[in-house]
Parts: C-alpha cells; structure tokens; sequence
C-alpha cells in the first residue's frame, strides 16, 4: 500500500528528473548555438591566400603610416598568415594578446580569429608602439619589431638597446632585428 510519503518520494524523484533533462537540454542548446556562432567566425576563413593579406595589409598600412612589407614580414613571423594561430597568451595572425588589444582596441578580444579584423588592431598597436618610440626619440624599425615581440615596456626598460634584448629565433625576426625591413617577399597573385 501506497502512502503519502511514497507517493511525495515519486514525485520529488520525476521533478529532479525533469529539472535535470531540461538543464542538459538548456546545456545542448546553448552549446549548439556557441559552436554555430563560433564556426561562422573561424571556420570561413581556414586559408587566406597571401595576396589577400598583402593586399589588406597594403591598404591598412599605409594609413598607418608603416612599411607594409614590415608589417607583412611581421604577420609572417607570428603566425605563417594562419589566422587560427594559438598560443598560451595570443590569437590569431599577428598572434596579438589580450593586453595588447585592449591597449588599441575596445572590440571584444574574440574578434581576434577574423583576420581582417586582427590585422586591422595589430597595425593600431604597431602604431601605438611607434608612437611610444618616437616619443622618446628612439623610432627605428629594428625597434619597433622588439617593441612588438616583446612590448614597449621591455624595450624602454633595456635602454632602448637591441644588443640588450634577447635575439628571437625566429629567421624573420632576425632579419628584422637586424634592419632588413622586407625580409619576406609578399604575394602578388590573384
């Protein structure tokens, strides 16, 4: 026989029950709608062909009032122009971290995965640091790749002095260090 504490035991097993489906549902759906939004923003843009980014750095460059062939070599170093690139602290083409764009940018840092978009703020910080350079009487392409790599912070706290700031591996960034502005040649088909 059936009393009405059974009965009450029923019914508080069927309400967690539900409550629990509708909390995975409510889960499923929303990861649904993030992985959509997510994959209209990455996924359609898997490969760039290298004109296209030359092309946009050219045009983005110039009104920066920067070398557009260092700015490439630039993109070029940080990520292989792969606007998926990752690392622990930066996203996307010009592998920018979120201090970084916070310092040029109010957009959210998630629009780091458009590539346009993180061309666009990693020439604003470009200039940004260029601005600081020449603001202590110190501009010089050379620097301005270390500022970049490395922040203006570092640069400024080691005098201003490339032979004082570690020499990254990297082969373009070499070639920048050492003045050579254009050190990858850009892409010109279509």
């Amino acid at each position: 026989m059936a009393g009405p504490q059974s009965e009450l035991r029923r019914r508080l097993r069927y309400t967690r029950l539900l409550t629990a489906l509708i909390a995975a549902a409510v889960l499923m759906i929303g990861g649904s709608i993030g992985y959509f939004l997510n994959s209209r923003t990455v996924s359609t843009q898997t490969a760039v062909p290298s004109w296209r980014v030359w092309r946009e750095v050219q045009t983005q460059a110039r009104t920066a009032g920067l070398d557009p062939g260092f700015v490439y070599a630039i993109i070029w170093a940080e990520s292989s122009l792969r606007p998926q690139a990752e690392t622990s602290v930066a996203r996307g083409m010009m592998q920018l971290t979120e201090g970084a764009w916070t310092t040029v940018s109010n957009r959210p840092y998630w629009q780091a995965w458009d590539w346009r978009v993180n061309i666009a703020v990693g020439i604003d910080y470009l200039a940004y640091c260029r601005n600081r350079l020449e603001a202590n009487d110190q501009f010089s392409y050379p620097l301005l790749a270390a500022s970049f790599r490395f922040g203006p912070t570092h640069v400024s706290s080691n005098g201003y002095d490339l032979n004082r700031i570690r020499q990254p591996d990297n082969p373009i960034y070499v070639a920048l260090f050492a003045g050579d502005l254009r050190p990858v040649e850009p892409s010109r088909r279509r």
